[in-house]
């Protein structure tokens, strides 16, 4: 490779940053024109990085300049995303789609993507960062369009860019230059809700002494009681087959998840949530007799072969927000306040917590994808044991 002529000029914030003009990208097979472009960047290694990059990307086009038939960056982005959904789990796939609607599109939707300059992304990225620094002066939950990760948002206007970079429609991404801002951000005081140990106690009283024989009553003597042993999502345990659960070893298998309602996806919510689970023999006994209760219940109805644990009477895959009704009259019936069936996570984690389980070993049933989120999670649901460790310390060191 010949010397690239990269010069070094200076912003008028004063920044040094770096220029190639003219960089020779390739013959276009069409036209037979040099296909020429101006690199920039902060680094010379960037700029040579970005060259060797736009040459694959050309060549992958079959070494023509693909002809502008889009115009507008909503109609980038709409192509970007039918490419996206090609790849992605159906909940990934929601997330962008609502990035797109609630940041991207609003900002530069109806501007021609080529004419889009940095300094319009910048002053957009500065706009979103103010207000994701906003103070919430008490709020629980963020307002549309004000979450706190615009470095996220940035990130999205960026993949569209690259897509059209790689169709030929622009010569540069002008996303390259943005200066990510860095502002202190308010954490939300979102309120975790959760049963105690003698809370939980008084909800499987009432539970065991509901009319037994009965679909409804069974069917939530069982669920109630994995979701509280386990820990698992909701979707997770409308997603389980029988086969997932090894009713002798007391070991429950999490490799699946629901989604769009009644739909099973053969992956779970991320990859740490592939996990196999520990239940204990209390909840292998009932589950066990959920076991025989929906067999004869399905022999009934011809089907004995039916293998999701937690269906619908009928067979097919539950819609656990028709179950919401049900739960919060028995949580009315065993007099205890409304507790989602998320709810019933966080309440595992706590006896977890209470019982001296390690963070990492929590974080491993609960499938979370980070230590740290575990952390920051459930570190206040442990008075119990913060009570036993100060006992502990106070015994040691009587000195």
């Amino acid at each position: 490779m010949n010397k690239l002529n990269i010069k070094e000029y200076k912003t008028k914030s004063g920044e040094i940053r770096y220029i190639l003009r003219g960089a020779y990208i390739g013959t276009d097979v069409l036209t037979g024109k040099q296909v020429k472009t101006d690199i920039r960047g902060r680094t010379k290694k960037g700029i040579k990085n970005d060259l060797e990059r736009l040459k694959n990307d050309f060549k992958r086009n079959g070494s023509t300049r693909v002809k502008e038939s889009f115009e507008t960056f909503s109609e980038v982005a709409e192509s970007f995303f039918d490419v996206y959904k090609l790849e992605q789990k159906v909940g990934t796939i929601k997330q962008m789609r609502s990035n797109l609607d609630t940041y991207a599109l609003p900002a530069f939707g109806d501007k021609c993507i080529s004419k889009i300059t940095t300094a319009q992304i910048q002053k957009q990225v500065i706009a979103w960062a103010k207000k994701a620094a906003a103070p919430l002066e008490g709020k629980q939950k963020r307002d549309v369009g004000a979450g706190k990760d615009y470095k996220l948002q940035l990130n999205v206007i960026n993949r569209v860019f690259q897509h059209a970079l790689s169709l030929g429609i622009i010569e540069r991404n002008p996303c390259q230059s943005v200066i990510i801002p860095k502002v202190r951000i308010e954490s939300s005081s979102k309120e975790i809700k959760f049963y105690t140990k003698e809370e939980l106690t008084k909800l499987f009283s009432h539970v065991e002494n509901l009319t037994s024989g009965k679909w409804t009553s069974e069917y939530f003597n069982a669920l109630l009681r994995l979701l509280v042993a386990s820990g698992m999502r909701i979707g997770e345990a409308m997603a389980l087959s029988w086969l997932d659960i090894d009713l002798d070893k007391h070991t429950v298998s999490v490799s699946k998840t629901t989604t769009q309602r009644t739909l099973i996806q053969d992956a779970p919510k991320t990859r740490k949530s592939n996990r196999i689970i520990s239940i204990d023999e209390k909840a292998s006994t009932v589950l066990k007799r959920w076991y025989f209760f929906q067999k004869k219940h399905f022999m009934s109805l011809g089907n004995p072969q039916q293998p999701l644990v937690f269906p619908t009477w009928q067979g097919n895959v539950m819609d656990y927000h028709g179950l919401v009704y049900r739960l919060n009259k028995i949580e009315d019936g065993a007099g205890l306040p409304h507790l989602s069936f998320h709810g019933f996570r966080h309440s595992h984690a706590s006896l977890c917590l209470n019982a001296g389980m390690t963070y990492k070993v929590i974080q491993e049933r609960l499938g979370h994808s980070t230590l740290q989120m575990t952390m920051d999670l459930y570190s206040h649901l442990e008075p119990e044991k913060k009570s036993k460790e100060l006992e502990l310390f106070t015994k040691y060191a009587n000195f």
